[in-house]
Protein backbone atom coordinates (compact mmCIF):
# COMPACT_ATOMS: atom_id res chain seq x y z
CA UNK A 1 0.00 0.00 0.00
CA UNK A 2 1.19 3.47 -0.81
CA UNK A 3 1.32 6.00 1.72
CA UNK A 4 1.67 9.91 1.35
CA UNK A 5 3.87 11.52 3.64
CA UNK A 6 4.37 15.48 3.05
CA UNK A 7 7.52 16.66 4.85
CA UNK A 8 9.34 19.76 5.51
CA UNK A 9 13.07 19.58 5.28
CA UNK A 10 14.84 20.87 7.08
CA UNK A 11 48.22 5.87 25.49
CA UNK A 12 47.17 5.92 22.08
CA UNK A 13 44.57 8.32 21.61
CA UNK A 14 41.98 9.26 18.74
CA UNK A 15 40.45 12.53 18.41
CA UNK A 16 37.61 13.33 15.91
CA UNK A 17 36.29 16.84 15.15
CA UNK A 18 34.65 18.48 11.71
CA UNK A 19 36.04 21.87 11.12
CA UNK A 20 34.42 24.41 13.85
CA UNK A 21 32.24 27.07 13.13
CA UNK A 22 30.05 28.98 14.94
CA UNK A 23 26.27 29.76 14.44
CA UNK A 24 27.07 33.65 14.46
CA UNK A 25 29.83 32.84 11.84
CA UNK A 26 27.96 31.53 9.11
CA UNK A 27 24.71 32.77 7.46
CA UNK A 28 21.63 29.98 8.46
CA UNK A 29 18.43 29.83 6.32
CA UNK A 30 15.15 29.50 8.26
CA UNK A 31 12.83 27.14 6.20
CA UNK A 32 9.88 29.07 4.78
CA UNK A 33 7.48 26.63 6.46
CA UNK A 34 8.53 28.34 9.87
CA UNK A 35 8.27 31.94 8.69
CA UNK A 36 4.61 32.82 10.21
CA UNK A 37 5.51 31.26 13.43
CA UNK A 38 8.95 33.02 13.43
CA UNK A 39 7.38 36.37 12.94
CA UNK A 40 4.62 35.41 15.77
CA UNK A 41 7.00 34.90 18.59
CA UNK A 42 5.86 31.10 18.61
CA UNK A 43 9.54 30.22 17.13
CA UNK A 44 12.44 31.13 18.17
CA UNK A 45 14.94 31.86 15.04
CA UNK A 46 16.92 28.98 13.60
CA UNK A 47 19.72 31.04 14.86
CA UNK A 48 18.74 30.60 18.48
CA UNK A 49 17.27 27.12 17.69
CA UNK A 50 20.39 25.64 16.17
CA UNK A 51 23.45 24.94 18.14
CA UNK A 52 26.84 26.89 18.78
CA UNK A 53 28.66 25.02 16.41
CA UNK A 54 26.27 23.45 14.04
CA UNK A 55 27.59 20.37 11.81
CA UNK A 56 28.29 22.26 8.15
CA UNK A 57 28.55 19.70 5.23
CA UNK A 58 31.31 20.84 2.72
CA UNK A 59 28.92 20.39 -0.35
CA UNK A 60 31.42 21.02 -3.23
CA UNK A 61 34.00 18.86 -1.55
CA UNK A 62 31.51 15.95 -1.81
CA UNK A 63 30.42 16.71 -5.42
CA UNK A 64 26.66 18.07 -4.13
CA UNK A 65 24.79 20.81 -4.56
CA UNK A 66 21.97 22.86 -2.09
CA UNK A 67 18.72 21.41 -2.00
CA UNK A 68 15.60 23.54 -1.71
CA UNK A 69 13.26 23.53 1.17
CA UNK A 70 10.17 22.11 1.40
CA UNK A 71 8.72 19.66 -1.62
CA UNK A 72 7.37 16.21 -0.74
CA UNK A 73 8.38 12.78 -0.10
CA UNK A 74 6.43 9.80 -1.31
CA UNK A 75 7.94 6.43 0.37
CA UNK A 76 6.49 3.04 -0.68
CA UNK A 77 5.30 1.91 3.22
CA UNK A 78 3.72 -1.60 3.20
CA UNK A 79 3.36 -2.28 6.77
CA UNK A 80 2.18 0.92 9.61
CA UNK A 81 5.17 0.31 11.19
CA UNK A 82 7.54 1.40 8.37
CA UNK A 83 8.01 4.36 9.80
CA UNK A 84 10.65 3.52 11.35
CA UNK A 85 12.07 3.86 8.14
CA UNK A 86 11.80 8.07 8.62
CA UNK A 87 14.82 7.17 11.42
CA UNK A 88 17.02 5.12 8.94
CA UNK A 89 16.26 7.50 6.33
CA UNK A 90 17.36 10.49 8.27
CA UNK A 91 20.28 9.21 9.75
CA UNK A 92 21.12 11.22 12.83
CA UNK A 93 23.52 9.31 14.62
CA UNK A 94 25.98 10.18 17.63
CA UNK A 95 28.58 9.36 14.71
CA UNK A 96 27.98 8.63 11.56
CA UNK A 97 29.74 7.37 8.48
CA UNK A 98 30.74 9.42 5.43
CA UNK A 99 31.17 8.98 1.97
CA UNK A 100 34.19 7.08 2.23
CA UNK A 101 33.12 5.17 5.05
CA UNK A 102 34.90 6.92 7.60
CA UNK A 103 33.50 7.61 10.97
CA UNK A 104 32.83 11.49 11.15
CA UNK A 105 31.02 13.53 14.74
CA UNK A 106 27.48 13.87 13.41
CA UNK A 107 25.14 14.83 16.54
CA UNK A 108 28.46 14.90 18.63
CA UNK A 109 30.87 17.87 18.12
CA UNK A 110 33.92 15.55 18.30
CA UNK A 111 34.49 12.37 20.52
CA UNK A 112 38.30 11.30 21.95
CA UNK A 113 39.29 7.73 21.90
CA UNK A 114 42.02 6.40 24.48
CA UNK A 115 43.96 3.39 24.62
CA UNK A 116 40.55 1.49 22.68
CA UNK A 117 38.81 1.98 25.95
CA UNK A 118 38.46 5.50 27.13
CA UNK A 119 35.10 7.41 25.30
CA UNK A 120 34.93 10.79 25.82
CA UNK A 121 32.10 12.62 23.83
CA UNK A 122 31.62 16.12 23.56
CA UNK A 123 28.05 17.36 22.65
CA UNK A 124 27.41 20.65 20.28
CA UNK A 125 26.94 23.53 22.70
CA UNK A 126 23.34 24.99 22.09
CA UNK A 127 21.94 21.49 20.38
CA UNK A 128 18.02 20.88 21.19
CA UNK A 129 15.58 18.39 21.07
CA UNK A 130 12.95 18.75 18.22
CA UNK A 131 10.61 20.16 21.21
CA UNK A 132 12.86 22.77 21.92
CA UNK A 133 14.87 21.35 25.32
CA UNK A 134 18.18 21.46 25.23
CA UNK A 135 20.42 18.13 24.75
CA UNK A 136 22.89 17.50 27.29
CA UNK A 137 25.03 14.95 29.66
CA UNK A 138 21.71 14.81 31.56
CA UNK A 139 20.68 12.67 29.13
CA UNK A 140 23.40 10.21 28.75
CA UNK A 141 23.09 9.93 32.41
CA UNK A 142 19.50 8.72 32.54
CA UNK A 143 19.70 6.92 30.02
CA UNK A 144 22.74 4.48 31.65
CA UNK A 145 21.72 5.20 35.45
CA UNK A 146 18.20 5.13 35.22
CA UNK A 147 17.15 2.58 31.93
CA UNK A 148 20.09 0.51 31.10
CA UNK A 149 20.59 -0.67 34.35
CA UNK A 150 17.03 -0.41 35.98
CA UNK A 151 16.43 -3.98 35.91
CA UNK A 152 12.51 -3.54 36.02
CA UNK A 153 13.26 -1.36 32.67
CA UNK A 154 15.99 -3.54 31.13
CA UNK A 155 15.49 -6.55 33.64
CA UNK A 156 19.44 -8.60 31.31
CA UNK A 157 21.28 -5.64 31.63
CA UNK A 158 23.38 -2.99 29.32
CA UNK A 159 22.95 -4.02 25.92
CA UNK A 160 26.19 -6.94 24.99
CA UNK A 161 27.75 -4.29 23.18
CA UNK A 162 28.45 -1.82 26.20
CA UNK A 163 29.91 -4.84 27.89
CA UNK A 164 33.38 -6.60 27.45
CA UNK A 165 33.82 -9.83 28.87
CA UNK A 166 30.92 -9.06 31.22
CA UNK A 167 32.36 -5.90 32.39
CA UNK A 168 30.28 -2.77 32.13
CA UNK A 169 31.97 0.56 31.44
CA UNK A 170 32.75 3.36 33.89
CA UNK A 171 30.20 6.54 32.98
CA UNK A 172 31.19 9.51 33.89
CA UNK A 173 29.30 13.00 33.80
CA UNK A 174 32.12 15.00 32.97
CA UNK A 175 30.18 18.33 32.62
CA UNK A 176 26.85 19.47 31.15
CA UNK A 177 28.24 18.94 27.59
CA UNK A 178 30.66 16.05 28.54
CA UNK A 179 30.19 12.46 29.10
CA UNK A 180 32.79 9.55 29.31
CA UNK A 181 32.60 5.51 29.33
CA UNK A 182 35.45 3.75 30.64
CA UNK A 183 36.34 -0.01 30.18
CA UNK A 184 39.62 -2.00 31.68
CA UNK A 185 39.67 -3.34 28.09
CA UNK A 186 39.26 -2.27 24.48
CA UNK A 187 36.08 -2.01 23.46
CA UNK A 188 36.48 -1.59 19.63
CA UNK A 189 32.73 -2.32 19.27
CA UNK A 190 31.19 0.73 20.72
CA UNK A 191 31.83 3.18 18.01
CA UNK A 192 30.45 0.79 15.04
CA UNK A 193 27.09 0.30 17.79
CA UNK A 194 26.24 3.86 17.46
CA UNK A 195 26.09 3.71 13.60
CA UNK A 196 24.01 1.86 12.15
CA UNK A 197 20.54 1.46 10.81
CA UNK A 198 19.71 -0.11 13.82
CA UNK A 199 21.63 2.13 16.11
CA UNK A 200 22.75 1.55 19.70
CA UNK A 201 20.99 4.76 21.69
CA UNK A 202 22.87 5.38 24.74
CA UNK A 203 20.79 9.02 25.66
CA UNK A 204 17.16 9.31 26.23
CA UNK A 205 15.20 12.44 26.78
CA UNK A 206 14.88 12.29 30.08
CA UNK A 207 12.75 15.48 30.87
CA UNK A 208 9.99 13.98 29.03
CA UNK A 209 10.62 9.99 30.19
CA UNK A 210 10.78 10.70 33.92
CA UNK A 211 7.20 11.58 33.71
CA UNK A 212 6.85 7.86 33.58
CA UNK A 213 9.77 6.63 35.78
CA UNK A 214 8.91 5.44 39.22
CA UNK A 215 12.53 7.43 40.40
CA UNK A 216 10.79 10.43 39.34
CA UNK A 217 7.38 10.40 39.08
CA UNK A 218 4.51 11.15 41.61
CA UNK A 219 3.00 7.56 42.73
CA UNK A 220 -0.54 9.10 41.97
CA UNK A 221 -0.41 10.44 38.72
CA UNK A 222 1.83 7.46 37.40
CA UNK A 223 -0.70 5.31 38.88
CA UNK A 224 -3.60 6.86 36.41
CA UNK A 225 -1.08 7.18 33.79
CA UNK A 226 -0.35 3.32 33.85
CA UNK A 227 -3.92 2.51 34.33
CA UNK A 228 -4.99 4.95 31.56
CA UNK A 229 -2.82 3.34 29.11
CA UNK A 230 -3.73 0.11 29.72
CA UNK A 231 -0.21 -1.47 30.60
CA UNK A 232 0.78 -3.77 33.29
CA UNK A 233 3.20 -1.54 35.14
CA UNK A 234 5.08 1.16 34.81
CA UNK A 235 7.86 -0.37 33.13
CA UNK A 236 5.91 -1.25 30.43
CA UNK A 237 4.31 2.17 29.97
CA UNK A 238 8.14 3.65 30.17
CA UNK A 239 9.27 0.82 27.71
CA UNK A 240 6.17 1.67 25.57
CA UNK A 241 6.47 5.56 25.42
CA UNK A 242 10.35 5.01 24.92
CA UNK A 243 11.08 3.77 21.36
CA UNK A 244 13.23 6.10 19.33
CA UNK A 245 14.19 3.90 16.30
CA UNK A 246 10.39 2.43 15.80
CA UNK A 247 9.38 6.53 15.65
CA UNK A 248 5.66 5.08 16.74
CA UNK A 249 5.21 8.22 19.59
CA UNK A 250 5.06 11.67 18.09
CA UNK A 251 5.39 12.75 21.74
CA UNK A 252 8.88 11.59 22.13
CA UNK A 253 11.25 14.01 21.49
CA UNK A 254 14.28 13.20 18.99
CA UNK A 255 17.00 14.28 17.73
CA UNK A 256 16.43 12.98 13.53
CA UNK A 257 15.40 15.58 11.16
CA UNK A 258 11.99 14.54 10.65
CA UNK A 259 9.32 14.23 13.77
CA UNK A 260 6.17 12.18 13.44
CA UNK A 261 2.73 14.44 14.02
CA UNK A 262 0.26 11.53 14.23
CA UNK A 263 0.97 7.76 15.58
CA UNK A 264 1.37 4.93 12.97
CA UNK A 265 -2.04 3.32 11.88
CA UNK A 266 -2.26 0.08 13.02
CA UNK A 267 -4.54 -3.03 12.44
CA UNK A 268 -7.39 -4.23 14.68
CA UNK A 269 -7.98 -7.49 15.73
CA UNK A 270 -11.84 -9.19 16.30
CA UNK A 271 -13.14 -12.35 16.26
CA UNK A 272 -16.13 -11.38 13.96
CA UNK A 273 -13.58 -9.95 10.95
CA UNK A 274 -15.85 -6.90 11.56
CA UNK A 275 -14.10 -3.43 12.16
CA UNK A 276 -15.21 -1.90 15.39
CA UNK A 277 -16.96 1.51 15.45
CA UNK A 278 -14.12 2.54 18.19
CA UNK A 279 -11.24 2.06 15.56
CA UNK A 280 -13.13 3.68 12.82
CA UNK A 281 -13.41 6.57 14.68
CA UNK A 282 -9.73 6.47 16.12
CA UNK A 283 -8.73 6.25 12.73
CA UNK A 284 -11.18 8.90 11.21
CA UNK A 285 -9.03 11.53 13.75
CA UNK A 286 -6.21 11.33 11.70
CA UNK A 287 -5.64 14.75 9.74
CA UNK A 288 -6.37 14.67 6.53
CA UNK A 289 -6.51 11.19 6.43
CA UNK A 290 -8.68 8.73 4.60
CA UNK A 291 -9.48 5.51 5.80
CA UNK A 292 -10.90 1.87 5.27
CA UNK A 293 -11.34 -1.08 6.50
CA UNK A 294 -9.93 -4.57 5.12
CA UNK A 295 -12.39 -7.21 6.91
CA UNK A 296 -10.47 -10.94 6.59
CA UNK A 297 -11.22 -13.94 8.20
CA UNK A 298 -10.91 -14.14 11.52
CA UNK A 299 -9.78 -10.43 11.49
CA UNK A 300 -9.73 -7.16 10.35
CA UNK A 301 -7.53 -4.29 10.13
CA UNK A 302 -8.17 -0.56 9.14
CA UNK A 303 -5.51 1.39 7.00
CA UNK A 304 -4.98 5.15 6.42
CA UNK A 305 -3.70 7.18 3.65
CA UNK A 306 -3.16 10.42 4.78
CA UNK A 307 -0.72 13.83 5.47
CA UNK A 308 2.93 12.57 7.80
CA UNK A 309 3.97 16.32 8.53
CA UNK A 310 7.36 16.93 10.28
CA UNK A 311 10.26 19.32 10.93
CA UNK A 312 13.54 20.00 10.94
CA UNK A 313 15.41 19.18 14.15
CA UNK A 314 18.83 19.62 13.73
Amino acid sequence: MMRRKSIWLAAFAVVAAPAAASAASIKLIDPPVFADRVRAGALPPVSIRAPETPRIVNLDRDGLAPGRHGGELRILMGRAKDVRMMVVYGYGRLVAYDAQFKLRPDILERYEIEQGRRFTLYLRKGHKWSDGHPFSAEDFRYYWEDVANNRELAPIGPPRVMLVNGEKPLFEFVDPSTVRFTWSRPNPDFLPALVGATPLYIYRPAHYLRRFHKRYAKPGKLAARVKKSGKRNWASLHNRRDNQYKNDNPKLPTLQPWVSRTKPAVGTNTRSGACSRQARISYVRLRGAICFCSARTGSAAIFCRGLFTAHASR
